[in-house]
């Protein structure tokens, strides 16, 4: 549930850094058809690293995705949304 950040205002990024791109790129693919999230991947800042973006239109639906698993320690990450 840590590995991420996001920008008050801003969707989220998932730190996928060790992923290859055409791994982001499944699974931004898995999150817009199978949950309906709008994603893109983007440079990470560093050669050959990528995150998944959620853009914050999906934002809403995200959050009532994953909503059931988040521990309420880490229910602050979704202030404005929960």
């Amino acid at each position: 549930m840590q590995d991420g950040s996001r920008q008050m205002g801003q969707g989220i990024c998932l730190a996928t850094n060790s992923f290859t791109y055409e791994d982001c790129v499944y699974l931004s693919k898995i999150l817009s058809v199978k949950y309906g999230l709008k994603t893109s991947v983007i440079k990470a800042g560093h050669i050959n690293q990528w995150k998944i973006s959620i853009w914050k239109q999906s934002m809403s639906d995200l959050v009532l995705i994953v909503k059931p698993y988040v521990v309420d320690e880490m229910k602050y990450k979704f202030k404005g949304y929960l």
